[in-house]
């Protein structure tokens, strides 16, 4: 966690920068186009099945049972799956580039084309490269792949910054990323084989993807990975078709904040995933007694960090936009609302959904993620033409209930069984608390009389303070809370030792 807060807080600096240069020395067009290539590719990824996922829940029993040579097998599996994968999107890439100018009727061919070929050569290196990473996140080693992609990643930022100042070519720009994350991936394969040096390429077969069960998981898993796909991509493909270029690039000011700040916070939660799984799979009576105050003390800092997160963009995106991009590119006040309501949600259950990743059984909420696909599709197309990108985005947020309703079915019957009552308690005093944290760090905001940069201090200032200070006196006295406070004292106390070592 402290290497990935280290880099991603610079990248999300960088990450600021090259939006305005790409906004302003390349223009509505090319940055459109960039948005929407990326999220049909979300739509291709798709034909991954959920593979990562499904191989990586059975990995951790492996891991904990020490269990080499299956380690090995999983390994093998991961690889030759992920090929095949990449073939597949090559296709569907093929396929696909007829629809660009249906998307995007007001980019030039010859640009959307163009963007789209260098997003096939991203992605497909990026399928047949990166497996060795799994490794590493199950084994709770992820840190290790952050400090390299973080070395890359300035690089990356620093040649574009460079491309748009002084050479500006869009598709060199586009070209650095390429070339930046190839070699990341190329200096983790080689690290690979020092540290898992038992991890050994074995023979595979379809036979043996069935015998393990892995056709029957992806059949299910299918579903849940087409409706978080229709989930995340919609409302930039909605806009461009049915909003031109000027509004898809105001939505992606805003996205590419909220995306850089939600891979930061991914960063902070992923840390806990591996732990998760590990926790889950370790059956020793220890281990059983401890579960349940782990899972409400995680349930409580999802809670902590989503109302800190929703308070945040309430009070500080529409005069962060203003002094980045210019007045001009602000959106209304009504989709701020409605994206803080759909961040709250999403990082509200993110431990939740930690534990419903690895407890596998993706049959028991398929129908859940069905109607989430559906709902955000049709309210999105039927609400743009009112409320345009807010409609759109209201839509997202109603879906994304649906999916956390899902996923609060599979957890409370697998593994946390007679304590679903409890859990909706917490959740509506949790609504209530979120609704005085917005309206009283908003109201405490509006008294700053400083605009610009400058008026930005202070009020990041309120909103440090404020929303977590009502959230210490709701909840800071608790078993939870208590449960997260001795936690932390033993990772500093951790901490410290190993630095006097």
């Amino acid at each position: 966690m402290a290497y990935a807060l280290g880099s991603s807080l610079l990248l999300l600096l960088l990450g600021l920068v090259t939006r305005r240069l790409l906004v302003y020395n390349f223009g509505a067009q090319i940055s459109t186009a960039s948005q929407v290539v990326t999220q049909l590719f979300n739509f291709f990824s798709i034909a991954e099945f959920g593979v990562g996922s499904v191989i990586s829940y059975r990995l951790y029993a492996q891991i904990a049972a020490q269990n080499e040579e299956k380690i090995s097998k999983y390994m093998s599996m991961y690889k030759w799956a992920y090929r095949a994968v990449g073939l597949a999107i090559a296709v569907l890439a093929l396929l696909g580039a007829a629809a660009l100018p249906w998307i995007m009727p007001d980019v030039p061919a010859a640009t959307a084309y163009t963007v789209y070929a260098l997003n096939v050569v991203s992605t497909l290196c990026s399928y047949f490269l990166v497996t060795r990473r799994l490794m590493y996140t199950c084994t709770q080693q992820g840190y290790l792949c952050t400090r390299i992609d973080f070395c890359f990643n300035v690089l990356t930022s620093l040649a574009k910054i460079a491309v748009s100042l002084w050479w500006p070519n869009y598709v060199l720009y586009f070209s650095t990323a390429i070339v930046c994350n190839v070699c990341a991936n190329l200096v983790i394969a080689r690290r690979f084989n020092k540290d898992f040096p038992y991890v050994k390429d074995v023979k595979v077969t379809l036979r043996d993807f069935k015998e393990l069960g892995i056709f029957h998981d992806l059949r299910y898993y299918l579903v849940h990975r087409l409706s978080n796909t229709i989930y995340g991509s919609s409302d930039t493909i909605v806009t461009a078709r049915m909003g031109g270029s000027v509004q898809t690039t105001h939505l992606g000011n805003y996205t590419n904040i909220s995306t850089s700040a939600t891979d930061l916070g991914n960063k902070i939660m992923d840390s806990f995933a591996a732990a998760i799984g590990n926790i889950v799979y370790d059956k020793t009576a220890a281990a059983n007694a401890h579960d349940k105050q782990v899972f409400w003390g995680m349930d409580l800092f999802s809670y902590l960090f989503a109302s800190f997160v929703a308070t945040a963009y309430f009070c500080l995106f529409q005069p962060f936009m203003a002094a980045w991009m210019g007045e001009q590119w602000l959106l209304p006040m009504s989709f701020v609302l409605v994206f803080c309501l759909n961040e709250y949600i999403g990082w509200n259950h993110r431990m939740l959904g930690s534990y419903r990743a690895v407890l596998g059984h993706f049959e028991q909420d398929q129908w859940f993620m069905v109607a989430s696909a559906a709902v955000n599709l049709v309210l999105s197309f039927a609400l743009f033409p009112l409320w345009d990108v807010t409609g759109a985005l209201a839509a997202t947020v109603i879906a994304h209930g649906i999916m956390w309703a899902g996923r609060i079915r599979v957890v409370f019957r697998q593994y946390m069984q007679g304590s679903l009552g409890h859990y909706l308690r917490v959740q509506a005093l949790h609504l209530a608390t979120l609704a005085a944290c917005l309206g009283v760090t908003y109201a405490a905001c509006a008294l700053v009389p400083l605009g610009g940069w400058l008026g930005l201090a202070p009020r990041a200032v309120l909103v440090l303070v404020v929303p977590n200070a009502l959230n210490l006196a709701v909840y800071g006295w608790g078993g939870d809370a208590a449960y997260l406070r001795q936690y932390a004292a033993g990772v500093w106390r951790k901490l410290i030792k190993k630095r006097s070592a």
